[in-house]
């Protein structure tokens, strides 16, 4: 078939390679303008508009869809719109122009996990299973009849990253099989089943580590968003990502000397700092978790023992 391919991050970047190695033809790409980004400010390239150009396809720009790339689409001969990460909604107009023929990937088992972060919301909640769906486009958000489904369980080991990877492994071939069935005819989409749920944007204050949320909360914030944009937390002034973490429990690993100084310390002090031992931060109600990876900022990604060499942290130091 010949597609209108829509995606604008990353995570589009595999599905757009995965379509362009079928028997399938990508005759055009709708992305967004490049973004200002960063610490430095700099003006980064669209990931999908760099593929893009890499495989030679014409690619549209757009800040919001308007009359413009309305135009622009309707000249081109095309038999379907296939949309992963695109991160506008598609209008009506558009869905019409397609001959109802507008496909998305969604990262969730809908109808859970509707809107723009289904992901990160998934993690947050400390599921234990998710998937994904392909879906036709309507005008509403998120509620177009579904194709097909894949369901898989998530580890607790499990972060954004991984489960992304997991969806693009599962996600592009299920994607390529429904648009080969409905070139040949052969499917017809079913109605959502059950409540639906949603998600929203996350702001940047959403990302910073509360120490007083129970140890599950902040091991799963942790997962949620790393690598990026990364939870974080204030250490001497410095603003640090918490890439990996893991609930400890003291009890069971028979640690008398944090057994006799949490009831007396505060959330997000440090209560151990040994290079073998690990890096135990209390948080919660007489919880503790063990931190693994850290990126201080405008830094790389380090393990909890270069943080301690580098930093010389002692017991008692403190985590905002």
């Amino acid at each position: 078939m010949r597609i209108i391919f829509f995606g604008s991050s990353a995570f589009s970047v595999p599905f757009l390679k995965f379509f362009y190695n079928t028997n399938h033809k990508i005759e055009a790409v709708v992305t967004n303008i490049d973004r200002v980004t960063g610490r430095g400010k700099k003006l980064r390239p669209n990931p999908v508009k760099v593929a893009a150009s890499e495989f030679g396809i014409q690619v549209f720009e757009i800040e919001k869809i308007n009359d413009e790339i309305y135009k622009k689409i309707s000249a081109i001969n095309f038999d379907i719109f296939v949309i992963v990460s695109f991160g506008h909604i598609i209008p009506k107009s558009l869905i019409e122009l397609s001959n109802d023929l507008c496909i998305n990937l969604h990262p969730s088992l809908l109808p859970k996990y509707r809107g723009p972060s289904p992901i990160n919301s998934v993690l947050l909640n400390g599921d234990s299973e998710t998937g994904v769906s392909i879906m036709k486009i309507n005008e509403f958000l998120d509620s177009g009849d579904v194709y097909a489904q894949a369901k898989f369980k998530i580890s607790k080991y499990d972060n954004k990253d991984m489960l992304e990877e997991k969806m693009i492994k599962i996600g592009a071939p299920l994607l390529g099989g429904v648009i080969d069935l409905i070139e040949l005819g052969l499917i017809e989409p079913y109605p959502q089943e059950g409540i639906p749920t949603y998600t929203n944007l996350f702001k940047k204050e959403d990302l910073k580590i509360t120490w007083t949320s129970s140890a599950d909360e902040i091991v799963n914030k942790i997962r949620a968003f790393s690598s990026e944009p990364g939870a974080y937390a204030m250490f001497r002034g410095l603003r640090i990502k918490i890439l990996s973490a893991l609930k400890y429990d003291y009890s069971i690993n028979y640690e008398p000397d944090i057994a006799s100084r949490i009831k007396n310390s505060s959330p997000g002090e440090v209560l151990k700092a040994d290079k073998e031992l690990g890096l135990i931060v209390k948080c919660g109600e007489n919880e503790t978790i063990k931190i693994q990876e850290l990126r201080i900022e405008g830094k790389k990604t380090i393990s909890f023992v270069d943080f301690l060499n580098g930093y010389k942290v002692k017991v008692g130091d403190l985590f905002q």
